[in-house]
């Protein structure tokens, strides 16, 4: 048996005690710290496997699907991201979303008529699945000055605000182009 023995003044004792007080406070902010940010929605991948699940979260979202004829298609999501890439996946965090974790993957495409956007053409929702989860996906329009959006609860005004945006962006783009 091993006899321990050390002498310490009051001042010693004093800032060991403070030293351990302080510690327990930054571990209890650290701990509320890390917990008050997990209040921010991250998207976990839900069920997508079969036609229910798929048309369950499109319905969900208040999207009105036309089930008779989903079209089907593999794509792989590309190893190193182009920019349009990176255009393409900063849409799918707008709606909490990301494929980096699913670079050099092959998914499941999924695209069904939206029937309840007026106005807009021909409109699409496109879902990835990956492993039998939706993993991304959006809605768009075929329109030539269409628009395009994560998969996001439908908001006619939101896609209203976007088409006027595109327009916009479009006839500034054609105004400034040189006569040949």
């Amino acid at each position: 048996m091993f006899v321990y023995s050390f002498k310490a003044s009051k001042k010693q004792i004093v800032s060991m005690i403070l030293c351990a007080v302080m510690l327990i406070a930054v571990l209890v902010v650290a701990i509320f710290c890390s917990t008050g940010n997990a209040s921010a929605q991250t998207y976990q991948p839900v069920k997508g496997n079969n036609e229910n699940d798929r048309v369950a979260f499109l319905t969900g979202l208040g999207y009105e699907i036309d089930t008779s004829a989903p079209t089907v298609r593999e794509i792989l999501i590309p190893d190193e991201f182009d920019e349009v890439f990176e255009n393409y996946n900063k849409v799918q965090q707008q709606a909490d979303m990301d494929l980096k974790p699913y670079r050099g993957k092959r998914v499941k495409c999924w695209s069904y008529r939206v029937l309840n956007i007026p106005e807009q053409g021909e409109v699409l929702a496109n879902l990835f699945v990956y492993k039998g989860k939706i993993i991304g996906g959006d809605i768009s329009s075929t329109a030539l000055d269409g628009f395009m959006h994560g998969l996001v609860k439908y908001n006619y005004s939101q896609i209203t605000k976007t088409t006027q945006i595109s327009s916009t962006t479009a006839s500034t783009t054609s105004s400034t182009k040189p006569a040949s």
